[in-house]
């Protein structure tokens, strides 16, 4: 355990749990996996690695899987890998009008999925009895055995949390912020262990978990929405900071005489690349007389039309390239991460936003720099449910074999 003084001590109890939570986890990354290897991916001894396998398969949490190919002469040793259905969590992504949730096992497979509409955007008044009906109409189906199963229940919300308290930071202002207890309610609710946590940090959980982050130590992936979401991953983990406010990349200033931002800043990142601002830009073209345009462009019509080649929207989307590219220079500059990861709806532009963002970028940095950091789409489905689910998830693999106790749903 981790003592306030920022020592370090460990008993027998809790080495054990990490070596567990040590071979599961590998199991988990690079199965099917021969027990031989596993000692070598961990470093603990041969014995030690067999006795722990054999209780993560009488649990049901692995199992053996035949023979792998030998790569040397002698005995063909026996593959392992997890049992993705050995556990389940629910992930529930708040956006703007919409509450999603999905039914996620141990590899990251999404097994349901139902969304919920709200009339009006999203407040942490109408988070609770929402998204219990997501969750209601995901367990509902499931028989008894599979909701013995679900270890927990996970939620990203588009806002400022306290994941060490499950508050979620309610700003009424710039100088006024209310803690609303998010977590709490919602385990009331559900009865069952709930985590609470910044929608773009799932999303980077995700990435790093099952995405195209999986090991990456260090990561920075950019949420393209209504805002600007940033999930920071350095040194193999998410970092929230000492106030989990980490990595609010959409409020870094990139034109100090830029316009106002509603966080009371001037010239903040996400006022030029958030997709209302987007938009706004686009259906512009429309109020100077442009045909073909109608004033309530969706953003899936820009983007045909941009990879269409109408001048005016490649002219919105180079602006918006340019002022990201700064904003991710920043980020460069302040992190070394080895990869940028775009999200979220702006990022269906796909190469069209990509390709100018990585040119812009790379005439700006450093030579050393320019061929080690990537920038890419981020290219898992339902990031942001999934990685709110593993939220949930992860406290298996912290912990195998501990108590996890189904504590019912009502």
């Amino acid at each position: 355990m981790r003592l306030a003084n920022g020592y370090s001590g460990a008993n027998h109890r809790s080495v054990k749990q990490s070596n567990r939570a040590a071979i599961f986890r590998a199991i988990h990354r690079m199965g099917p996996i021969a027990r031989v290897d596993l000692a070598r991916e961990t470093g603990l001894n041969p014995a030690t690695v067999s006795h722990i396998v054999e209780e993560l398969i009488a649990s049901g949490l692995a199992s053996e899987t035949g023979v792998r190919s030998p790569q040397r002469a002698g005995r063909r040793p026996i593959s392992l890998e997890i049992n993705p259905t050995a556990g389940f969590a629910v992930g529930l992504d708040l956006a703007r009008h919409t509450i999603t949730g999905a039914l996620v096992d141990l590899s990251g497979v999404v097994h349901a999925r139902v969304e919920e509409e709200a009339d009006s955007p999203w407040r942490e008044e109408t988070a609770v009895p929402i998204g219990s009906r997501v969750v209601e109409r995901l367990l509902r189906p499931l028989t008894s055995s599979q909701r013995d199963r679900v270890v927990g229940v996970g939620m990203g919300i588009p806002g400022p949390v306290s994941i060490r308290t499950g508050n979620y930071l309610a700003p009424r202002s710039f100088d006024s912020w209310r803690p609303v207890a998010l977590a709490a309610e919602l385990e009331r609710r559900w009865q069952l262990p709930t985590f609470v946590d910044n929608n773009a940090n799932t999303s980077a959980l995700a990435a790093l978990w099952f995405g195209a982050g999986q090991g990456t130590q260090n990561f920075v992936l950019l949420n393209l929405g209504v805002g600007v979401g940033t999930g920071l991953v350095l040194d193999g983990d998410v970092y929230r900071g000492n106030h989990d406010l980490a990595g609010e990349a959409g409020h870094l200033s990139v034109d100090l005489d830029g316009p106002r931002c509603a966080c009371g800043n001037n010239g903040c990142l996400e006022t030029y690349v958030s997709v209302p601002r987007v938009l706004q830009a686009v259906r512009s073209g429309s109020r100077r007389g442009r045909k073909g345009r109608a004033a309530d462009v969706t953003l899936p019509e820009a983007v045909t039309a941009l990879h269409a080649g109408d001048p005016h929207v490649v002219d919105v989307f180079a602006h918006v390239a340019r002022h990201l590219a700064a904003g991710i220079v920043t980020i460069i500059y302040t992190l070394d991460p080895e990869l940028i990861l775009l999200g979220r709806e702006l990022s269906a532009a796909g190469d069209a936003l990509v390709v100018p963002v990585r040119e812009e970028v790379r005439r700006r940095i450093f030579p050393a720099m320019r061929d080690t950091v990537r920038i890419e789409v981020s290219n898992l489905v339902d990031a942001p449910t999934i990685g709110a689910a593993t939220l949930a998830l992860r406290e298996i693999f912290q912990a195998p074999l501990g108590a996890r106790v189904r504590r019912g749903f009502s």
